[in-house]
Order: C-alpha cells, then structure tokens, then sequence
C-alpha cells in the first residue's frame, strides 16, 4: 500500500495544507481524523449513485480508497504506540512503587537487629 502510494506520488489535503506519505506521521491525532473523515466523505459520494447496486463491476476510486487505507493504517498504528508507550510508563511507576516497599522492609528489618547483628553484617 505505501509502495503503491509512493509510485503515485500520493499527496494529502490536511488541516495543515498538503502533505506526503511520510509526514502524515508528523499530524496530531486530531489533524489526522479530520483528513480521514474528508476522504471517507469523498469516497461515500462517488457511492451515491442510486443505482449502483445494481451493476456488477463497482467503480471506486481508487486513489481515495488508497488514501483512507493509509490514513487509516497511520492513525491505528500511531494510536497503538501511544498506548503501548502509556502501558510502560504506567508500569515502571508501578515498578518503582514496589521497589520503594522492598527498600522500605529492607530498611524495617535492619532497625529491629541488635547492634552486634548489624556488625555482622558489615563487609
């Protein structure tokens, strides 16, 4: 799909004008609904021929079609990242909130030993 898009020299109508495939990863989530809601509207007119049902072989354009699957594609995977990134983060705080216990009952069991127990335990 990209493949095809960068022999077509594929361009994009964006809030913020006209851009390539691989800027579309530069677009914020809210920029790249409104250009995928834009296509999907291109597209849904060149279905409304009332009587299209009724042919066999259904023209679509194909060039739109190309776009809303890429804008697609990049919205999804871009959306994905963003949570995988969240999901991590949340786990090393996570992480780091257990390790602050440990530290503490590490720290708990040390004060309950005896003066000639903690000498022991010096290296």
């Amino acid at each position: 799909m990209f493949k095809q898009a960068s022999q077509l020299k594929l361009r994009f109508q964006t809030p913020v004008g006209i851009v390539s495939v691989e800027q579309l990863w530069d677009l914020s989530f809210t920029q790249l609904s409104n250009t995928i809601k834009a296509v999907k509207k291109v597209l849904k007119k060149t279905d409304d021929d009332e009587l299209s049902f009724l042919e066999d072989s259904k023209t679509v354009d194909v060039e739109n079609q190309l776009r809303f699957d890429i804008l697609k594609e990049v919205y999804i995977t871009k959306k994905k990242t963003v949570e995988e990134a969240r999901t991590a983060a949340e786990n090393k705080a996570y992480n780091q909130k257990i390790l602050a216990l440990i530290s503490e009952k590490q720290e708990e069991g040390l004060k309950g030993k005896s003066i000639e127990e903690l000498e022991a335990l010096l290296r």
